[in-house]
């Protein structure tokens, strides 16, 4: 059975402001489920320990042309 955590548990376990967690939804750095559109969001615990260890990945972009 899959755990879901709420914005605010999930801001009070990671010691930041739960705006700081929807900045993430937002940017789609984090996935929730919501039941229907403007429910609130119910974070798996799959996305947690996902976004905990989370590193990111340094794109290279090519040489400008001369």
């Amino acid at each position: 059975m899959t755990t879901f955590y709420t914005v605010q548990q999930l801001a009070n376990a990671l010691g930041v402001h739960r705006q700081t967690v929807y900045d993430w939804i937002y940017c789609g750095d984090l996935k929730t489920i919501q039941i229907k559109p403007k429910s609130a969001h119910r974070i798996p615990e799959s996305e947690v320990r996902r976004l905990l260890t989370f590193e990111p990945t340094i794109e290279t972009q090519p040489a400008p042309e001369a």
